[in-house]
């Protein structure tokens, strides 16, 4: 059989109480207790930047709507009167051919309405009364 080496436990437990000598617990709980801090002052940096923003934006979008409060009612009225001045577009031709007809010379017509008694030197006509009869 070979020689196989012998364990030296004593070694052994000697190189683990040096490894466990140079685990230092308190100060890995320091680092893993500064490096959570930090972690949490980044977030409440964050949220604050966040919560300032959503303050902006609010603002904004109250400007906004006072704009849109300013300006909406005259637009309407605006609009209503684009309506009007289409309909009126539309009627004006027709007002205008009704003035150019009334500006256009008329024939010219005596200055006198015409009598409906006959002229004094017109030859006067009998009319046939009904109980005259033909005579043969």
């Amino acid at each position: 059989m070979a020689d196989q080496p012998q364990l030296d436990i004593g070694k052994l437990v000697t190189d683990l109480l040096a490894v466990l000598r140079s685990i230092d617990p308190v100060g890995e709980g320091v680092k893993l207790a500064e490096q959570g801090r930090r972690t949490v002052e980044a977030l409440i940096v964050a949220l604050e930047q966040f919560g300032s923003t959503m303050d902006n934006l609010n603002q904004a979008a109250s400007r906004v709507n006072r704009l849109l409060d300013d300006v909406e009612d005259p637009i309407r009225r605006i609009a209503g009167m684009a309506d009007q001045t289409g309909s009126l577009l539309s009627f004006l031709p027709n007002l205008a051919n009704k003035a150019m007809s009334n500006l256009a010379p008329k024939p010219a017509t005596s200055t006198t309405p015409p009598s409906t008694t006959p002229p004094a030197n017109a030859p006067t006509v009998a009319s046939p009364s009904p109980t005259d009869a033909p005579r043969a």
